[in-house]
């Protein structure tokens, strides 16, 4: 074993040495058989469900209904393919409360308007979500909302991000051009290992 580890090794041997006096046997419960287990020793269900309800929640979605009725009838796209939907001629869409849904329930967002990029703003900055990546982003935004090219936009606004452009740089070293060392004038000017 390395020396590395004898540090390691050390700490553990005297943990089990001042547990060594006490008489006692170890007994595995599953973790589904317990009841209620502490915060810190679970991980928490999913974080984009707590986002996703305070996006249900928030000034946003209780507008955001009417909203999406108001530019839905702006969207010359959307009210071809709103059309298309009550005649019954597509699968992918249909109408509920003048809204246009897709597959998971999940409402058509209009380009008019700034409608998108509120959504983008909601699901990326806010303090609820906490400036995920573009996959986390996409992810939360996909629960309950649709658009064409959905995930470009988002990756355009994450990587337009000036807070995550702050925070998180790439730690990878940029790759510069081979340069060729200099060719010696004298003996012994320049000595190299291997």
């Amino acid at each position: 074993m390395p020396l590395l580890y004898s540090a390691e090794i050390d700490f553990e041997a005297s943990k089990v040495a001042g547990l060594a006096e006490f008489d006692f046997e170890f007994e595995h419960k599953k973790g589904s058989s317990k009841r209620a287990a502490d915060a810190l020793s679970r991980k928490s269900e999913d974080a984009a469900l707590c986002i996703l309800a305070h996006l249900q929640t928030s000034k946003i979605d209780g507008s955001m209904r009417d909203v999406l009725r108001e530019f839905l009838q702006k969207d010359p796209a959307a009210q071809t393919v709103m059309n298309l939907a009550k005649a019954g001629k597509t699968r992918q869409f249909w109408v509920e409360d003048d809204l246009l849904v897709t597959r998971g329930n999940r409402l058509y967002v209009p380009r008019a308007g700034d409608i998108r990029k509120r959504l983008l703003h909601e699901c990326h900055d806010t303090l609820w979500a906490g400036h995920p990546g573009w996959q986390r982003t996409y992810a939360l935004l996909k629960k309950g909302y649709f658009w064409p090219n959905m995930r470009d936009d988002v990756m355009q606004y994450t990587k337009t991000c000036l807070i995550c452009q702050e925070d998180k740089i790439e730690k990878a070293k940029v790759a510069g051009l081979l340069e060729p060392l200099p060719v010696p004038t004298r003996p012994w000017e320049s000595l190299s290992m291997d």
